[in-house]
């Protein structure tokens, strides 16, 4: 009889805790330092607002790493229903959901102090440095064709040109050029900072995206906006980007 009841709570342990155990939504990036890194704390403060936003269902998240056309790739074929950070487009409309927005992500034009402060419109001869596979916005793209573009594989090749002094302006988001900067500098004179155009090239909301094939698409996307709103409402967001 004492076996018998032990077997039976034994077994009703394993139901109660297969219960509670919390639901985990994956979810495909791509590295973006600071908004997004494997090496970062909390995996980069972007991941921190979702994984926190989601954690206010009771989900957990994973994040998983490949280069930015896989994780899409990845998502669009059903192998992940999440992928983040992204910016709204038609294309993309036809195939997923749009979180509520986890934030403007703003690009600007960059340059050294002491080199001439211009805004994009003046450069005609000068090359800008820019990164492959990026879309710097419909206003940067009506200008290219009038200007001499210096093309880099990543933003930390790019920022590297323009402290060699390959380049003397550089186009990229302003997050990323901070960081990128901070940890180049040990490597330069420091006497070396960083400044950029007071007008913004681009600033647009980035957000989650669901694929609308999965069943679970819709009910993931209105639980993370819930989540989400909640951190807003309690200034936990503001705090995240600004740390």
């Amino acid at each position: 009889m004492k076996s018998g009841w032990r077997k039976w709570a034994w077994l009703a342990l394993f139901c109660c805790t297969s219960a509670v155990r919390a639901e985990t939504v994956r979810i495909a990036v791509g590295e973006w330092p600071p908004y997004i890194s494997e090496a970062l704390p909390n995996q980069g403060f972007l991941c921190q607002v979702v994984r926190e936003a989601f954690a206010q269902s009771g989900l957990d998240v994973s994040f998983h790493f490949y280069p930015w056309a896989q994780a899409y790739q990845l998502t669009q074929e059903g192998r992940y229903v999440v992928t983040m950070p992204w910016f709204r487009s038609r294309e993309r409309e036809q195939h997923f959901y749009f979180s509520a927005t986890l934030g403007d992500f703003t690009t600007r034009l960059f340059m050294l102090v002491g080199s001439p402060q211009v805004n994009l419109g003046e450069l005609k001869d000068q090359p800008v440095g820019v990164t492959r596979g990026y879309f710097y916005g419909d206003g940067f793209a009506a200008r290219q064709a009038g200007l001499t573009l210096e093309w880099s594989d990543s933003d930390e090749e790019s920022m590297g040109k323009l402290l060699d002094g390959r380049i003397h302006y550089l186009v990229m988001d302003e997050q990323v050029a901070q960081t990128l900067f901070q940890q180049a500098i040990s490597r330069h004179p420091q006497s070396l900072a960083l400044t950029s155009a007071a007008d913004p090239i681009w600033s647009q909301p980035g957000y989650l995206l669901m694929r609308k094939a999965d069943p679970e698409a819709r009910r993931l996307m209105l639980l993370f906006n819930a989540g989400l709103h909640k951190l807003e409402r309690s200034g936990r967001v503001a705090r995240i980007w600004q740390q």
